[in-house]
């Protein structure tokens, strides 16, 4: 594959934008969002829409919304979650939630401890707020360390499981973290969007967090799982001690989420539990597997091997960047994303990586798989 050169300017200041340039793509394997085929069973639901349409519109708004809300929580294991309490509130996008939760935190706190690397977003919104932000590495996080003084911090923020790592708290490390908060009087922040790709994080939060006494807000997610062509939901949580005045600052954003999304939310959760997650699962991994395959040989590979989040990281060959491949795989017809900005603190640490999405059909994947193979082939000089 020959690698052409393309300018400088394709350079992005965030990685949504480097995503919605690929949208379009002919081998499109850059943003997160699920674009593989919906199952059979699924295929069943989407074409009941009219009448999950009309049904939407005959029931009770509260009720609907708790249902979905209890339906899809509970299907990644979320039991406790305070649904009946009313202290769930849904949105059209969890990037919305985002801003709203930083909004909230903006107006109580000032130092937020955020997870590194993680989306870019994250660290964008919250300072967009006037939170000053303070990185706390990954691994250490992850087995509930805070490397810096928690004295010195207001909030503790992770992603978890985390994009693009796959890296998650277990539920000792997530024990660890909200006693040491709940000690220092530190609330805690989770945002479990990839949470349905990892059942290994899928043991009740909220009924361990409660049981510490933590200050918390949950930020959760539909809009990674089903390819729904972004009918989608985000959910703030939060505990019953919580500071922050969420449900005001919802209410400046919007009245509610659509009914129609609600109810087709509850389906597709449902059948989820009954097998959906199954084979989600067994998609991503299997093309986890085909772009490791791909690879093998070649001086890059697939690092995060137990990662079961929908996108992979591509660790680098020496002394070669992640613009750079970036650009020559856009060049080449594949759009991937560099890793860069996910290290919002340090940039030049993702340098080292690409990203490749896995939330899609297999033959696309080995499309994406077989270029890149070819790719850093030839940067081995196999030709």
């Amino acid at each position: 594959m020959a690698h052409a050169a393309i300018d400088d300017r394709t350079a992005h200041s965030n990685l949504t934008k480097y995503e919605m340039s690929a949208l379009a793509a002919e081998v499109g394997v850059s943003d997160g969002h699920p674009r593989q085929r919906a199952t059979a069973k699924q295929l069943e639901i989407l074409r009941s829409m009219p009448e999950l349409f009309e049904q939407a519109g005959a029931e009770r708004f509260e009720d609907l919304e708790r249902r979905a809300q209890s339906v899809f929580l509970s299907s990644t294991g979320q039991h406790a979650a305070p649904v009946s309490a009313g202290r769930v509130l849904s949105c059209y996008s969890s990037s919305v939630v985002m801003d709203v939760v930083a909004r909230t935190l903006a107006s109580s706190f000032t130092r937020v401890g955020l997870v590194h690397p993680t989306f870019d977003n994250i660290p964008d919104i919250l300072k967009s707020w006037g939170l000053k932000l303070v990185p706390l590495e990954e691994q250490p996080l992850m087995a509930g360390e805070i490397t810096v003084a928690i004295a010195e911090l207001d909030v503790v923020f992770v992603t978890t499981p985390n994009n693009p790592t796959g890296a998650y708290l277990s539920a000792d490390a997530l024990r660890s973290l909200a006693e040491q908060c709940t000690e220092a009087g530190v609330l805690l922040a989770l945002d479990v969007c990839f949470r349905g790709f990892d059942r290994r994080f899928q043991y009740d939060n909220y009924a361990l967090l409660d049981a510490t006494g933590v200050q918390y807000v949950l930020i959760e997610d539909t809009g990674k799982l089903w390819p729904t062509s972004e009918l989608k939901l985000g959910f703030v949580a939060f505990s019953a001690n919580c500071p922050l005045a969420l449900v005001d600052a919802m209410s400046d954003i919007l009245l509610s989420v659509s009914p129609f999304v609600l109810a087709l939310v509850s389906e597709l959760a449902g059948e989820a539990t009954r097998g959906g997650y199954d084979e989600l699962h067994s998609l991503i991994r299997a093309n986890r597997l085909r772009l490791t395959d791909a690879l093998e040989g070649t001086p890059a590979q697939v690092v995060d091997t137990v990662s079961r989040v929908s996108v992979a990281r591509i660790e680098l060959p020496p002394d070669v960047s992640a613009n750079a491949t970036y650009r020559s795989l856009r060049a080449a017809g594949v759009h991937v994303l560099p890793c860069g900005p996910f290290h919002w603190a340090a940039q030049e640490e993702g340098e080292r990586y690409i990203r490749v999405a896995l939330g899609r059909d297999a033959a696309l994947i080995e499309t994406a798989a077989g270029r890149l193979g070819s790719f850093f082939g030839e940067e081995r000089g196999d030709g």
